[in-house]
């Protein structure tokens, strides 16, 4: 009997720490802190700028680890794995998901529909792609591609110039961008853009390789992460290799390499997400109800070194991040 009563207590134990154990997985639970899930689309500079910004916001409005459980995710550029993160922070009935990168935003408003969890959306270029979805907001970022070729053609010397320019198909607004720089390069006589798609992260190669041999002056980045994802390990060692710039959509692409950019500031981007996301935390504001930002106007910077090797003209009014390896 003593034996029985024991196996009782212990059966009656273990039981109990399941369900503790479940309550801490799932903000149902009163126990449990509510979550807030960080969805990023993979791990470049610009997308841990975002993070970092969107961390940097919440904090600055009181919302910490101490009364909130951060569960911070990485697809590293698979869209299917996005889609099970998305899923899986709705089923945890997260307070509201925040998504960083067009690719991971579908995924996560997609998976909210019909379920009352808000998404907060971050550097989402072409934020047309979310206006069908509800409780949504967010900040986007739109790159000046004005700005952009004023940059690059002082800094290559001439106007005449053959631009190429890597697109993922993973990334919606990937087509939107590369329509707004061709729209751009009208203002130039003899400025043509060439484009290649990449299907994934596969093809690259043959794709850059593909622009190289067109004879390209220089290759331009968009605001594509998959492409961008790959700037190090791929593009920027075949590109010095040909003696070709590369002009970075945001400073720490010109830090690892790229000649210089007229780019977006991806912490403060991350700010209003947060500030975004905080309001509907704090104040119980509907997303549908808050503005979605939009960051246009860049600031500007080199790689003097980077520069010096490929003979290229030092832009007046930025600044040089270049540093010795």
């Amino acid at each position: 009997m003593k034996n029985l009563n024991i196996k009782r207590i212990a059966a009656a134990l273990m039981t109990l720490a399941l369900i503790i154990t479940a309550c801490t997985s799932f903000a149902s639970c009163g126990s449990g802190k509510p979550i807030i899930g960080i969805m990023q689309f993979g791990s470049h500079e610009s997308l841990e700028n975002c993070k970092n910004g969107i961390l940097a916001g919440l904090e600055e409005k009181g919302i910490t680890e101490e009364n909130y459980t951060f569960e911070i995710l990485n697809s590293n550029f698979d869209t299917t794995v996005a889609e099970t993160q998305a899923k899986t922070l709705v089923n945890k009935g997260a307070k509201v998901i925040i998504a960083i990168a067009t690719p991971s935003a579908i995924k996560a408003a997609t998976a909210a529909i019909g379920k009352d969890i808000p998404v907060v959306y971050c550097a989402v270029t072409d934020k047309a792609t979310m206006e069908e979805f509800e409780n949504v907001t967010g900040a986007s970022d739109v790159p000046n591609f004005e700005k952009q070729l004023e940059l690059i053609t002082s800094v290559m010397g001439k106007t005449d110039l053959k631009i190429g320019v890597l697109y993922s198909t993973q990334e919606s607004s990937s087509p939107y961008q590369i329509s707004l720089l061709k729209q751009a390069a009208e203002a130039y006589p003899g400025m043509t853009v060439s484009d290649k798609a990449v299907a994934d992260i596969t093809t690259i190669d043959t794709s850059l390789n593909a622009l190289l041999s067109e004879g390209v002056d220089c290759l331009v980045n968009i605001l594509d992460n998959t492409i961008v994802g790959k700037l190090e390990s791929n593009i920027l060692p075949a590109t010095d290799n040909a003696g070709i710039p590369v002009f970075g959509s945001e400073i720490e692409q010109v830090k690892k390499g790229c000649a210089a950019s007229a780019s977006i500031e991806y912490v403060n981007v991350g700010k209003l997400s947060g500030y975004a996301a905080a309001q509907i935390l704090l104040d119980n504001v509907s997303a549908s109800d808050i503005p979605v930002q939009t960051v246009t106007e860049p600031t500007y910077c080199y790689n003097g070194i980077v520069c010096s090797r490929l003979g290229l003209t030092v832009p007046e009014n930025a600044t040089d991040v270049g540093q010795e390896n």
